[in-house]
């Protein structure tokens, strides 16, 4: 069954109710920061600073600098409407993989989501942990709901799909194809624009429902 992602990896921190503007303002401040100055190079103080709040205030919200990081991170899967695709399932499993998809290119090509991995790339060198804090709060949550949207349609009776996980691997190697994204991160090639991602994912829902079709009948 879909689930929603709201057990993240990061919480906030414990006490009376938050500010949701102030918390607000701190994910915008970090968002530009993060990127101007890199991960490491960021500090609560000056986090703080540029949100125009105290460091008690950015703590009572976010734990620790990691916290934080995956908090703006997750709040791109929440802004494409990712991080919980029930509202928006038909059933029907080329509607569904074209929202998907679409959903899916439009954060991918989001001109800080690209920023950001393109930073995480590079200081991944620095900090090692740095990628793993991304691939959690970011892409883990995203195929994790396609994981488990393949797994119940499986369940409603799909008989060509096979196991869930595997599923999600071939939808997404389908709809980004790698040598693309290479290009478009070492900026090559220029980032599709709404109507080619719509394309994209509509090509990736018939080729993934194609192959997995194929299979089932030669199997």
């Amino acid at each position: 069954m879909i689930k929603s992602s709201s057990s993240s990896s990061y919480s906030p921190g414990r006490g009376r109710p938050k500010d949701v503007t102030k918390r607000n303002d701190i994910l915008l401040a970090a968002s530009d920061l993060f990127l101007q100055r890199g991960f490491h190079g960021t500090s609560m103080d000056a986090l703080a600073e540029a949100a125009g709040v105290s460091k008690a205030t950015v703590y009572s919200h976010f734990t620790d600098k990691n916290v934080l990081y995956q908090a703006l991170i997750q709040s791109k899967v929440t802004d494409y409407q990712l991080d919980d695709l029930s509202p928006r399932l038909s059933w029907d499993m080329k509607a569904d993989l074209t929202m998907i998809g679409t959903n899916i290119l439009d954060l991918i090509f989001d001109d800080k989501a690209l920023a950001m991995l393109r930073m995480v790339i590079y200081e991944g060198q620095k900090v090692p942990a740095l990628g793993d804090l991304f691939r959690t709060a970011g892409p883990q949550v995203v195929f994790q709901q396609i994981t488990d949207y393949f797994a119940e349609q499986k369940r409603r009776g799909v008989t060509y799909l096979g196991n869930p996980e595997e599923d999600c691997g071939l939808h997404s190697g389908l709809l980004v194809e790698h040598r693309m994204m290479m290009q478009v991160l070492i900026g090559s090639q220029a980032i599709p624009n709404v109507a080619e991602r719509r394309l994209l994912a509509q090509a990736s829902a018939r080729r993934f429902i194609a192959v997995k079709k194929s299979e089932a009948g030669a199997s």
